[in-house]
């Protein structure tokens, strides 16, 4: 057994935490504050809570609000170079994985030269060495979803090429992250199920990748028992504390995960998808295919053990074999209401497909126990298509 323990983020977390940030010693003094172009952080007062906190803390703030729901490599460069003109040594990101992944690309290209995309590793990515380390950050989540909080990968897309990829750099981990469960109550709903379910998707995948290890296990499992428990009050109740407090703790874990193991083929799957079809929420992706590909995953015996313990963490208790995690998903579906989601309702076309499988092949095909090829990437797709 062999595998590597590293998570150098400070973690603020509960309910109320935000209104503690002026009591830390920031790591910097004139913060550039990435959010998204949605009005809500503004709306319910979560910009201005930040920025008073920033000042109580003496520092300056600079605002780059441009991000798109899936951050653009022009969203990227843009906020790099305001953070270069107005000399900020750190970055805040307030809002959900978009606005955080978005800060650590401008946070790599604030020193360093050219195109993030020279940088980038995977699809037409370079894969260039970093002149300079990135610009500390701190990232201050108002969704359960993605994780990125916890980690140091972030997604980028660049929509003329129709890649969405990951980029990072183990450089990249907040230096602080702020976990308020508070910031998280106003969620819709529907967004609030597709953020659970990629917390579960990134729990699942990385108990089944073959980079999974001890550490990696057990934030994963307990992620998955949050989730099931939880997921659905807070998509009843988006109000409901103890359920938002659990997602929330359940995001972080499996943002561990993906550090310490990694996702699988299903993750690049989405990817594909989403970087050809924008107005796709990764969550929605995610469900659309997991069906298929958690049924092939299932008939392979060298993932049974572990579908068999993934079933229990999901509340089969006493299941016999891996079909039962099919049946607590179908479950939780039912419960958010996410069951009978279709791809066509979100634009894509059948003759997408093979593109799709084409452009999915990614590092993260590496971590399946069985290898995954091309063919059978497009069968999931096309068995996931109405």
């Amino acid at each position: 057994m062999k595998f590597r323990y590293y998570l150098p983020t400070e973690i603020l977390f509960g309910a109320g935490v935000l209104s503690t940030l002026h009591e830390k010693t920031l790591p910097g003094t004139h913060a550039l504050v990435v959010t998204t172009s949605g009005k809500s952080v503004r709306r319910l007062g979560y910009l201005d809570r930040l920025l008073e906190q920033l000042a109580a803390a003496g520092a300056k703030a600079t605002l780059y609000d441009k991000v798109s729901p899936n951050p653009t490599r022009d969203n990227v460069m843009e906020g790099a170079a305001m953070a270069r003109e107005a000399g900020c040594d750190f970055l805040v990101a307030l809002g959900g994985g978009s606005a955080i992944d978005a800060a650590k690309g401008m946070a790599v290209m604030a020193v360093n030269d050219g195109d993030c995309w020279d940088y980038v590793r995977d699809g037409s990515g370079k894969g260039l060495p970093l002149q300079a380390r990135p610009l500390p950050i701190v990232a201050i989540p108002t969704t359960a979803g993605t994780g990125s909080e916890a980690d140091a990968g972030c997604v980028i897309s660049y929509p003329e090429r129709k890649e969405k990829v990951s980029f990072g750099t183990p450089w990249s981990f907040p230096a602080l992250s702020v976990v308020d469960p508070e910031l998280m109550t106003s969620v819709p709903p529907m967004l609030t199920a597709y953020q659970g379910f990629d917390v579960l998707f990134h729990a699942v995948e990385c108990y089944l990748s073959k980079a999974a290890n001890p550490p990696s296990d057990l934030y994963g499992l307990d992620a998955i028992k949050r989730v099931m428990r939880s997921l659905p009050a807070a998509v009843r109740d988006g109000a409901d504390m103890d359920a938002r407090t659990d997602m929330a703790w359940a995001s972080t874990e499996a943002g561990f995960c993906l550090t310490l193991s990694g996702l699988t083929a299903q993750h690049s799957l989405e990817h594909a998808m989403s970087g050809c079809y924008p107005e796709l929420p990764h969550g929605a992706g995610l469900i659309l295919i997991s069906r298929a590909y958690l049924t092939r995953c299932a008939k392979q015996p060298e993932y049974r053990q572990r579908m068999l313990d993934l079933s229990r963490a999901m509340g089969a208790e006493s299941a016999a074999g891996p079909e039962a995690l099919l049946e607590r998903l179908e479950w939780l579906m039912e419960e958010c209401g996410v069951a009978n989601l279709k791809m066509s309702q979100f634009g894509i076309s059948r003759d997408a497909l093979p593109g799709i499988a084409r452009m999915s092949i990614d590092r993260r095909f590496t971590n399946e126990r069985v290898p995954l090829s091309q063919e059978e990437a497009l069968e999931i797709l096309e068995q996931s298509y109405s």
